[in-house]
């Protein structure tokens, strides 16, 4: 497998060749938000290439100081998911390309339905948003291996007070604007991530501050 950069014209001209209506508007969607908010030169996605054949597409910024990475979209189409290539195109984004860039932090929010694949990396959450997206925030790791020990290291009192405010000012709701259902898949969700749904520890920083 090798990875490269794709520009507008080759992202579009690789995610038409899919197939399955959900894969492709998730596509479509990524590239109207990356037209929308982001720069296809700064930031062009990376792919991930088997049997010269797109495998993963990964879609992140990096903050003009450099103080944050932040992972936008990981789209795997269907015919190629569970096995392992998202997790491999972490892997060469972490060990391989932004090694030297001397990044602080990552975050980013995630839905509910890949959950289970960030906590396989090590990935705890804080809270959740109103639009039932959770968010997480951790040092940036030397390498996806070290991404559990991130997690482990009182991750959270390296912010100073006026960013656990800000990240909990979005957070604070938790499920209090979901309807039935959302407060259904929201607590569902709390019981799958247990103490790794990290909200309360949070929620007490920004009180004892």
């Amino acid at each position: 497998m090798k990875s490269k950069y794709l520009s507008r014209a080759g992202y579009l001209k690789s995610v038409l060749k899919l197939s399955h209506f959900d894969t492709l508007k998730f596509a479509k969607q990524a590239m109207l938000w990356w037209d929308d908010y982001y720069s296809w030169k700064d930031f062009p996605p990376l792919c991930l290439i088997k049997n010269k054949k797109v495998v993963c597409y990964l879609f992140y910024s990096i903050s003009k100081n450099k103080d944050y990475l932040t992972i936008h979209n990981l789209l795997t189409p269907k015919h190629a998911r569970n096995k392992g290539y998202a997790k491999e195109l972490l892997r060469v984004l972490f060990d391989e390309c932004l090694v030297d860039n001397h990044i602080k932090r990552v975050k980013m929010l995630c839905v509910s339905s890949s959950l289970k694949f960030y906590m396989n990396l090590g990935i705890d959450f804080w809270g959740v948003n109103k639009l039932g997206q959770y968010y997480t925030n951790f040092p940036m790791p030397k390498n996806i291996k070290d991404i559990p020990n991130m997690m482990k290291n009182n991750y959270l009192s390296t912010l100073n007070q006026d960013e656990l405010k800000s990240i909990f000012d979005k957070l604070k709701n938790n499920d209090l604007d979901f309807n039935e259902k959302e407060k259904e898949i929201y607590q569902n969700n709390k019981l799958m991530m247990k103490d790794r749904y990290r909200f309360d520890e949070l929620k007490e920083m920004v009180e004892r501050r």
